[in-house]
């Protein structure tokens, strides 16, 4: 770690919500889990039991620790990607899934909580590692009333969040500004950009259509080192651009960063933190680069000394006092290895630009098409299959 870390407020659009205030928060937060889960059980001691469960199952994710911080954005708490804003339907929506993996009060059909929706198959990248790779083409397989149809069907099974993806997703703009204003609104909506065509004018149009949330790829906080990767020379300027159009439309901002062999080191990893406080960001993600589409093949996992880098970042990070204004970080890495996959359609999985379904965007091997097949038998095909990686992560916590 440095010598000295210095507090940054994220923006004075977002907020880092921490110590006595965040305090407050919690008792309010645990007070509506505690209602729905009233409505759910109608049982002091079931509701009791579950609301302990929920608890240490986030505290294992975030490495035993309690909760230091959230995100406030709009009047809405952020306490990570994977989770719609408190007070939200979403979020309701979202914990009546967890509860019912604890103690089941519907079908357990009803549990998924992500869609990764990959709207196109085209971009202006050419990444290093893109999962797509093998995917990218000039011409579009879903029609615009395929994506509305795509999005009704998730919404109709009570999906808590929605990601959309691509490719670039911005190449479809107005189609995707449209998904956006035909949706239902108990859905928290994420874009997953590299910030092409991000601009403040298109951040605001997104976010009064809906969008909740951005999450940015920038792959280092050097800009010829993030525009060799991405493969273009204008692609840190678009993410940085991005994440400033991001925070002043008043929407959630997260940096992802694809963590190479060359990427993780100390020097790296703190100077990566700063930068991305300095752009306003509430959160990190954390991706270990994984042998699919463009790395198919390749020799690229990190070795034993470089994860327990990573890991030790993302807990002194999460945990330490030192860095209660500095982003969330999210390391996906870390409970996978500890708790399973929570993907391959037990909380998430990946519908790509042809509709066809994956357990993620990592594991592609299409198990069915959403427009053609009945939804519930692809999604227990995914599940029976599972994760190619990780064991799935168990319904009792």
């Amino acid at each position: 770690m440095p010598d000295a870390v210095e507090p940054v407020r994220i923006s004075h659009r977002q907020s880092i919500v921490s110590r006595f205030s965040l305090l407050l928060v919690i008792l309010r937060l645990r007070t509506s889990i505690m209602l729905t889960a009233w409505r759910c059980y109608r049982n002091p001691v079931q509701v009791m039991r579950a609301l302990l469960k929920l608890i240490a199952m986030r505290k294992q994710v975030q490495g035993g620790h309690a909760l230091r911080r959230c995100i406030k954005v709009n009047g809405r708490y952020f306490l990570g990607l994977n989770m719609p804003g408190w007070p939200s339907p979403a979020f309701t929506s979202f914990i009546e899934r967890e509860l019912n993996k604890i103690y089941p009060f519907r079908p357990q059909t009803e549990n998924l909580q992500t869609l990764i929706f990959a709207v196109t198959s085209r971009c202006p990248l050419a990444c290093e590692h893109c999962f797509e790779s093998n995917r990218l083409q000039d011409r579009e397989t879903l029609t615009l009333k395929d994506l509305l149809a795509i999005n009704h069907l998730f919404q109709k099974q009570g999906i808590s969040q929605i990601q959309i993806s691509g490719g670039e997703p911005l190449v479809r703009l107005d189609d995707v500004l449209i998904l956006l204003e035909e949706a239902a609104g108990e859905t928290d909506y994420w874009l997953l950009t590299s910030g092409y065509r991000l601009t403040p004018t298109t951040a605001a149009r997104l976010h009064a259509a809906g969008l909740a949330g951005v999450n940015i790829s920038l792959d280092h906080w050097d800009r010829e080192a993030h525009n060799v990767f991405r493969g273009h020379p204008q692609a840190f300027d678009w993410a940085v651009q991005a994440a400033a159009g991001t925070v002043e439309a008043g929407m959630a901002l997260c940096l992802s960063i694809c963590a190479t062999r060359d990427f993780v080191t100390q020097e790296n990893l703190w100077k990566y933190l700063h930068f991305a406080a300095d752009l306003g960001a509430g959160f990190i993600q954390i991706l270990e680069p994984r042998q699919a589409g463009a790395f198919l093949g390749e020799e690229i996992e990190l070795p034993d000394l470089q994860q327990q880098l990573l890991t030790d970042f993302f807990l002194e990070v999460n945990s330490g006092h030192h860095y209660r204004n500095m982003p969330l970080v999210m390391y996906p890495g870390y409970h996978q290895r500890l708790l399973g996959c929570f993907g391959a359609g037990e909380r998430y999985l990946y519908v790509d630009s042809e509709g066809d379904l994956h357990a993620c965007p990592f594991c592609q091997d299409k198990q069915g098409n959403c427009l053609t097949e009945p939804l519930s038998e692809v999604i227990g095909r995914i599940r029976e299959n599972g994760c190619h990686q990780f064991e799935i992560a168990p319904a009792e916590f």
